[in-house]
């Protein structure tokens, strides 16, 4: 298995802050293996220093990670909430997005995360392909746009 698995896909999440979805994905991240305990608090501490939102070609996108430290396997999450939720852009402590779909990242190894940060790049530039993943109707129509992360 990939670092894509539809178990870590959650459509019509009914959360309302940034920190209910990292709590959300670091759970499942948590229950699959993907991570050590303690990693959801470390990923909460990150976000206030670094924040990851990202205004995506039409849709904004927030990309929660951090250390490898606590990570067992490489994984990506997809959470795509009823309302858009507020993340700090990247670079900035107040400037806030409204982002439409969140991508925690577990990454194990530092050089497969510049690969794969890449890989994010063109996905968030393409307006089409967001608006396909945020308007999927189920887990693996999320996956199937996703599958470049993959390769």
């Amino acid at each position: 298995m990939g670092i894509l698995n539809k178990n870590l896909v959650i459509l019509d999440a009914d959360v309302s802050s940034a920190e209910e979805c990292i709590r959300k994905a670091g759970n499942l991240f948590f229950e699959y293996g993907y991570v050590a305990d303690g990693y959801v608090d470390e990923v909460l501490e990150r976000e206030k220093v670094y924040p990851t939102g990202l205004p995506g070609k039409g849709i904004s996108i927030a990309i929660p990670h951090t250390t490898n430290k606590l990570v067992n396997k490489p994984a990506i999450g997809v959470i795509i909430p009823r309302k858009p939720v507020q993340f700090a852009m990247m670079g900035t402590k107040d400037s806030m997005l409204d982002c439409e779909i969140i991508m925690p990242l577990v990454i194990k190894d530092s050089n497969s995360q510049i690969a794969t940060l890449r890989k994010l790049m063109h996905i968030i530039q393409d307006g089409e392909l967001l608006r396909k993943i945020r308007d999927s109707k189920n887990e693996d129509e999320v996956l199937d746009c996703l599958g470049m992360l993959e390769d």
